[in-house]
């Protein structure tokens, strides 16, 4: 977002802004990994010095940004409110094995250090990933913008996008 000025009309309209989803790829230099995190939290800043109600995104990789093996504190998680509302993606990085690790590492270590009272879940949430967690705080999951734009998805009501995970009947 290299202008974000031209956004903020726009943006007023909705009740919250969600904080940009800045890559923390496993292959990405610590250098980085901390650029995108700036970015992550430069474009949130912004948003609320201009009155818009910013829920902030946590997006983690590999342990250099869910631990502090790396840094005194895990990049992941600096800036962001404990006991708040934060947003998720599970979009892309919950397919393989390894990759499904990383994600419970990092959401365990998101849920113990930040403990949020909502996560929103923009992407799937399976069963064996999120499943030891729903007791930590309320998931609210909603689709990813290319599941969205599926037929079947679009013709569900608002209320059924925004279900509860693990909570279906």
């Amino acid at each position: 977002m290299r202008d974000p000025d031209k956004y903020v009309k726009d943006l007023r309209r909705y009740q919250a802004f969600v904080s940009p989803d800045a890559s923390m790829y496993w292959d990405m230099p610590l250098a980085a990994l901390i650029v995108n995190k700036y970015r992550n939290h430069a474009i949130g800043y912004y948003m609320q010095s201009k009155g818009i109600y910013t829920i902030p995104n946590v997006r983690w990789g590999d342990e250099r940004t869910y631990t502090t093996d790396y840094l005194p504190e895990p990049l992941a998680f600096l800036g962001v409110e404990r006991h708040s509302v934060v947003s998720i993606g599970s979009y892309g990085v919950v397919k393989t094995r390894d990759e499904k690790r990383h994600f419970r590492a990092g959401l365990e270590a998101m849920l113990d250090w930040l403990e949020p009272e909502v996560v929103l879940v923009y992407g799937s949430t399976p069963d064996d990933v999120f499943g030891d967690y729903w007791k930590y705080a309320e998931f609210i999951r909603y689709p990813d913008w290319t599941s969205y734009l599926r037929r079947d998805e679009q013709q569900a009501q608002p209320e059924e996008l925004l279900r509860k995970p693990g909570r279906e009947g």
